[in-house]
Parts: structure tokens; sequence; C-alpha cells
């Protein structure tokens, strides 16, 4: 699974691994061009807040966690229509980015050793 901050950067590289998709809760179903497009809408109309994120399944399935570890899927990839999708979003390893400069900082760490920033 690969996580993504925002619903558009993860719909575009869903699009590379299927081409349709089922909305989890309703019987709506998207293409690419109508999944990028809404995608496009809800992260400028709806961002999500800093501590939440999207991951994308290897099948190209959309899921966002809220609070950095349940996974809620909203949109289901038609490719493999029954995926046992995992509920809980798990590192390997304590590593987290700076928000300033994207370098990866120790998980305990106060400030970016690349850029000075201080870290939340």
């Amino acid at each position: 699974m690969k996580r993504f901050d925002s619903l558009l950067e993860a719909a575009e590289f869903a699009a590379t691994l299927c081409k349709s998709w089922s909305f989890a809760i309703a019987d709506e179903r998207y293409d690419t061009k109508h999944l990028l497009a809404l995608a496009e809408t809800s992260d400028s109309e709806d961002p999500i807040d800093e501590d939440s994120f999207f991951v994308v399944s290897t099948t190209g399935a959309i899921g966002l966690c809220q609070d950095g570890e349940d996974i809620d899927w909203l949109f289901l990839s038609d490719a493999v229509p029954n995926e046992d999708f995992p509920l809980i979003y798990k590192t390997t390893t304590k590593v987290k980015f700076c928000r300033k400069c994207d370098s990866a900082v120790a998980f305990d760490a106060r400030f970016c050793a690349a850029c000075g920033e201080k870290l939340v």
C-alpha cells in the first residue's frame, strides 16, 4: 500500500493500477476521467486534515486514514471486486517526513536535520 496526502495524488496513482472503481457505500461507478475530476474537486472543496492521508491498495482501491491507522475504503477497484482489504494502516518503520522539505526524519526528532523546521 502507498500513502498520499491528497485524493488527487491517490487517484492518479490508482489510475495506473486499474481503470474503473465502485464507490464503497453507494452504487456509483467511476472511470479514470470521472475519478480524477471528483478527486480534484474534493481536494479543493474539502481537504483532509494534516493527520489524515489516503492509501492505495496494490489493485488500485483508495482508502482514507483519518486517524493515521483505521482505513475507510472509499473507492473499490473493479479489477479485483472481492479484494480482502486491511482495516488498519501499519508502517514497518518509525520514520516520518518533514512538512517543509519532505526529508525523512527520525520518528522522535524535534527538528528536521535537513532544513531545521520544527517538527510537530
